[in-house]
């Protein structure tokens, strides 16, 4: 049994279940190929996962396994065991399907029939499913049963597919997606689970969770789907927590809304995108009537539209669900007798435990273990600690082999608790594991909250804070959504904690602030809860509130009876007055805290108290005695990681000897708990200081200092973008200008923006709370920007659905930081604005076509709609298009070219939309695509006449749809682009000759500009040509003054040179027509003189003789002769005349 590419398992017997939604698929494993087979496999996957043909098995997901192979998943079950007859239909109507719509349909054979979810269905082999290379003719009278259906994009799928992108630490991201039957949320739940897998998520169904297949996703991150109606989706995610603290992500879907969590809704789709998904689209009248018909009467729901057009597949879909219930019931329960079904893939997956034994146990017995538990409970009230234990693991034993799970539960719970107190951490961590497993059995979610709380808090004693927060998060999520309050707010506070310790004392405060459910709550939390609010408030530098939080807590009714909550109010209130400063009121503090731990047999208590007195002793230059508190505490070894890490920095700052500063910050650096700096002084803490701040203020303090060193405005603005979206664990910040009647984004941080709630933002003048947006895709909030009593501009945040995040902040710090950065915004547009609008000077010429080509491009540049530039090669349209975009409002933004000839054809999908990662090898990270990188921009298609059929469709599409997918990916990415296309030949030509599809020229031809060749506007040769000169004068000076001769020279240059046109050479200072002078050289000049030298050097290398210069020089002797006198060298002898010697 293993794990396959993070989503499938294999069972010993060879059989594949997906563990997304529990179905049987089929694993094909091949070699990876080279690069661009593995693109032309990539878009042929992609394309079939998106079809849905009841004779096709559907593919569920496909990509790369390392960097030499490659997988296919399919859902289907074993080789059709069915009648021949129908296999052979099959694949008649397969092939028939694949034909029609251009597409290799493999090799014909029976043995590729397989049980599929509507009956018989062929598995296409690897030929199958690829472009034909000489597509004929598509039949257009095919019937509508060899016809598909195509995947719908939705846009829930983009809104969710943000949970596995965005960065928000440890903790879980929890949303939800509902819409009625035949809405689509299978094929959604689908097309999530492969993204999920992509990002490195495993995905898996909630009742999954506990079976036996738990251990090989064990330290993976989870994606939970709970589509069934098991209800498992709390404890799965609770679950899934504890045993493996990282950042999962739970997806409930369903039919009703949930009223917990965030999530979305799957609207309708129009019947004209119905009628539209149908492949491949038909021609015949009757057929296309029959579809209009089934996509009215579906009501926009994608699954009765197929139900419709194929009544056979009713009875299939009911089939899936009820197999759904039944692996639902069979995960929960499974039975103790083989009747389970042989061809059921998950018919023996249960939970990893032993049968319920049959026989029932005496009342007396769990009486009698029950009164033996309670026994052990006062043993440890009375201090009687191993006793106690040792009687408490007695019962719970006794308890579970008698199968009285719920209260075995609840003694493993005590059991940990009484460990923790004792510091024995680990033994904590396996009594509560045995609790896991109890209240699994027992089916009580309750127990498991308290478990999730009980976790966390020992991960919290173990410095492991990015476990701590994950577990209680998902604990409070769970305690919240079963409306108990009181385990909600025990999560609360425990969360608090863990935030304190972190070092986010902000945070902190918004969790600990949920008061709902401590009424019923005993005494104990409250009293906890308020000292936690006032450790965080002296974190906030709040010293006032922390004061007056002890002091309530020290004067409530009853403290002074209850031992526990006396030592309890004592440590607190000794923390608080460490921080002020005030050291007696610590000692007297310490004193009746270790008096009272005593009493309460707490001995930890009393540990964390002496440790605040070593550090008040340490404070009033007592080392001798601050080092004898802390060798005393040295012998005690059952003590938390907290607890030791304060321990050894107060020793490290005892014993240092330099800078106590240096060593608070090493402390922390290593263990990760920003809280240590708390238990230190800090020269810069003053109280009367901090008793004016507000908890927010420190929030905004950095960002105002940021702005305040600003050297260039966007710069700066980014940072504060990126250190807010930090604070307000946001998925993207931005900085919007209103400027001219639009909004641009000046900076931003993480992922993109829409403008529309900036709008909304400034329209209305008022900071804007954290609200679904009006798609309900995302969670958005804005701060207007008002400076010199003008609203410029707005600072927007946005946050992923699924966020577990408290948001009551939000508008709070938006508002604060839209007032810091007011002035850099005002003085970014100012800047903007004071930069001229780049005129169209490189279109240099002054006959009247060039300047009509420049009105012409200037008119271009101001509208939004495409342009396409034609004229011969070598005239200037790569030039005329850079004009263009210089000079439109999109010159901020990029400026992208693809040379469409240089292109092959089965790159152009991956260049144009680019990939994902694991799509094929080689495709170790996404790469966005062209139209991606100019998002916002600008896009040349230069020589886009060159384009093949294939990508003439492929960019139709995207330029008229507005939208692109990456190849490997189902989710839709908006792009905004400005196309601008270049060609040399006339595309209304190549359309006449079938060669350029007519629908994309009027996509591309909406502003057509000529650029004229150079031949008809010769009265420019001397204007460019003079500029070419002056540039050359220029860069073949000395410049033996350097930059300040250089400076010289352009304030020379703007009194001489003419208010209009070029610069002429005339117009530069004298030496420069001498260093011309001097230095230049012709060509026909440079090319004499290397002859001259060459023909010199070989008659030299041949002693004069002009033949065996000649063979040399690969030239005739007569050839040499000629080229001799041509360069006047008359010096060397000829061959007659040389000297001979006789014998």
């Amino acid at each position: 049994m293993r794990l396959v590419v993070d989503r499938f398992v294999e069972d010993d017997d060879g059989r594949v279940v997906d563990l997304a939604t529990g179905e049987r698929v089929v694993l094909t494993i091949e070699a990876a190929g080279d690069m661009p087979a593995q693109r032309r496999w990539a878009v042929r996957c992609d394309a079939l996962q998106k079809l849905q043909q009841r004779r096709i098995v559907p593919l569920v997901d496909f990509g790369a396994i390392g960097t030499s192979r490659r997988f296919e998943a399919w859902r289907c079950g074993p080789p059709w065991p069915g009648a021949r007859e129908e296999g052979q239909n099959a694949s008649d109507v397969a092939r028939r399907f694949f034909l029609a719509s251009g597409l290799t349909a493999g090799t014909e054979s029976l043995d590729r029939v397989r049980a599929g979810p509507g009956g018989a269905a062929v598995l296409p082999d690897s030929s199958a499913g690829y472009a034909c290379e000489t597509q004929a003719a598509a039949p257009a009278d095919i019937p509508l049963d060899a016809r598909a259906i195509a995947s719908i994009d939705r846009p829930a799928v983009a809104s969710l597919a943000e949970m596995f992108h965005a960065s928000s630490g440890s903790r879980p991201h929890i949303a939800a997606l509902w819409g009625p039957l035949g809405s689509g949320k299978t094929t959604v739940v689908r097309q999530l689970a492969r993204i999920a897998r992509i990002n490195g998520f495993v995905p898996v169904a909630a009742r999954f969770a506990s079976s036996r297949y738990a251990d090989l996703w064990q330290g993976r991150s989870l994606f939970v789907i709970d589509d069934g109606p098991s209800g498992k989706a709390w404890t799965a995610l609770l679950e899934t927590a504890t045993k493996s603290p990282q950042p999962h992500v739970l997806l409930i879907a369903g039919t009703d809304e949930q009223r917990t969590v965030d999530g979305v809704a799957l609207d309708r789709i129009l019947p004209e995108t119905l009628m539209s998904a149908v492949q491949p689209a038909p021609a015949d009248g009757r057929t296309l009537a029959r579809i209009r018909r089934a996509a009215e009467e579906s009501r926009g729901l994608p699954g009765r539209f197929v139900r419709l057009l194929w009544p056979t597949l009713s009875g299939d879909a009911h089939a899936r669900r009820s197999s759904a219930d039944r692996l639902s019931r069979v995960a929960e329960q499974p039975a103790a007798y083989g009747t389970g079904d042989p061809e059921d893939p998950t018919a023996d997956i249960g939970p990893a435990t032993a049968a319920i034994g049959a026989t029932w146990p005496a009342p007396g017995e769990l009486a009698a273990l029950r009164r033996r538990m309670e026994g052990a409970v006062r043993q440890l009230a009375k201090g009687r600690h191993e006793p106690g234990i040792r009687q408490l693991r007695q019962a719970i034993g006794g308890l579970a082999r008698r199968d009285d799970w719920i209260e075995a539960a609840d003694g493993a719970l005590t059991l940990s608790s009484s460990l923790l107190r004792r510091g024995r951490i680990r033994e904590a961590q396996a009594a509560l594991d045995e609790a896991r497993q109890f209240a699994g059995r027992s089916g009580r979610d309750a127990t498991l909250i308290d478990i999730g709380v009980m976790s966390g808090e020992a991960s919290i004693d173990l410095a492991r804070l990015d476990d701590a927060e994950a577990v209680l998060t998902a604990a409070r999520s769970a305690a919240q959504a079963s409306g108990d309050g009181r385990r909600a707010a025990l999560a609360s506070l425990a969360l608090g904690r863990c935030l304190f310790w972190r070092g986010r004392y902000a945070d902190a405060i918004v969790a600990l602030s949920a008061t709902a459910g401590l009424d019923e709550a005993p005494p104990a939390m409250r009293f906890r809860r308020r000292l936690l609010m006032a450790r965080a408030a002296v974190g906030q530098r709040d010293f006032s509130n922390a004061m007056s939080l002890v002091a309530d807590a020290a004067q409530a009714p009853g403290v002074n009876e209850q031992p526990s909550l006396q030592s309890m109010v004592a440590c607190g209130a000794a923390f608080v007055h460490l921080a002020v400063g005030d050291l007696d009121a610590v000692e007297r503090d310490v004193a009746t805290a270790i008096s009272a731990s005593r009493a309460a047999y707490d001995p930890l208590r009393a540990v964390r108290a002496r440790l605040l007195l070593a550090e008040a002793e340490r404070r009033r230059g007592r080392t001798s005695s601050a080092v004898n508190h802390l060798r005393r505490l040295a012998s005690v070894t059952a003590v938390p990681a907290t607890i030791r890490a304060r321990s050894q920095l107060v020793t490290d700052l005892a014993t240092a000897t330099g800078d106590a500063c240096a060593v608070v910050a090493r402390h922390v650096g290593a263990t990760g708990l920003g809280a240590l700096a708390l238990y230190a002084p800090d020269a810069d803490r003053s109280p009367a200081i901090g008793a004016l701040d507000d908890p927010l203020v420190h929030d905004v303090v950095a960002i105002m200092r940021l702005c305040q060193t600003a050297e260039e405005e966007r710069a700066v603005l980014k940072d504060v973008c990126g250190r807010v979206r930090q604070q307000l664990h946001a998925n993207a910040i931005a900085c919007v200008a209103l400027a001219s009647g639009r909004y641009d984004i000046v900076a931003a941080d993480g992922a993109r923006i829409e403008p529309g709630i900036a709008a909304r933002a400034i329209t209305a003048g008022i900071t804007i709370a954290p609200c679904r947006s009006g798609d309900g895709a995302r969670i958005e909030a804005a701060a207007p920007v008002q400076y010199g009593g003008a609203v410029i501009g707005a600072v927007c945040a946005r946050w992923t659905l699924g966020s577990t995040y408290d948001l009551t902040r939000a508008s709070s710090v938006l508002t604060m930081t839209a007032a810091a950065v007011a002035p850099l915004l005002s003085a970014a547009i100012t800047r903007r604005e004071r930069i001229a609008t780049p005129g169209l000077t490189e279109l240099r010429g002054v006959t009247p076509p060039m300047v009509e080509l420049r009105h012409a491009a200037e008119r271009a540049a101001a509208a939004p709609f495409a342009v396409l530039v034609e004229g011969e090669s070598g005239s200037g349209k790569e030039l005329v298009a850079r004009a263009i975009h210089r000079a439109g409002p999109r010159r901020e933004r990029p400026f992208c070219t693809l040379n469409c000839a240089a292109l092959p054809d089965d790159l152009i999908e991956a260049e144009l939309f680019g990939h994902a990662r694991g799509s094929f090898t080689g495709a170790v990270a996404d790469r966005a695509g062209v139209f991606e990188e100019a998002h916002g921009g600008t896009l040349l298609l230069d020589e886009v006449g060159e384009l093949s059929p294939r990508a003439q469709a492929k960019l139709l599409r995207v330029i008229q749809e507005g939208e692109l997918r990456r190849v490997g990916e189902n989710v839709s990415r908006r792009v905004d682009v400005r196309i601008v296309s270049a060609t040399n030949r006339d595309l209304r030509q190549e359309v006449a000759a079938g060669r350029f599809r007519v629908d994309l020229l009027y996509r591309l031809d909406v502003i057509r500009l000529t650029v004229p060749p150079l031949r008809d506007r010769r009265e420019d040769v001397a204007v460019l040509a003079e500029r070419a000169a002056t540039m050359a004068a220029l860069a073949r000076y000395d410049w033996p003054g350097n930059v300040r001769e250089l400076q010289n020279v352009l304030a020379a240059l703007a009194v001489r040179s003419p208010k209009r046109g070029v610069v002429p050479p005339t117009a530069l200072p004298p030496q420069f027509a001498d260093a011309g002078q001097s230095e230049s050289w012709r060509l026909d000049e440079a090319r004499r003189t290397f002859e001259e030298r060459f023909v010199r050097a070989a008659l030299v290398r041949s002693g004069g003789h002009r033949s065996r210069a000649a063979i040399e020089l690969g030239v005739t002797r007569q050839g040499l002769t000629k080229l001799m006198n041509r360069l006047g060298i008359f010096d060397a002898p000829d061959d007659d005349e040389q000297p001979t010697t006789n014998d």
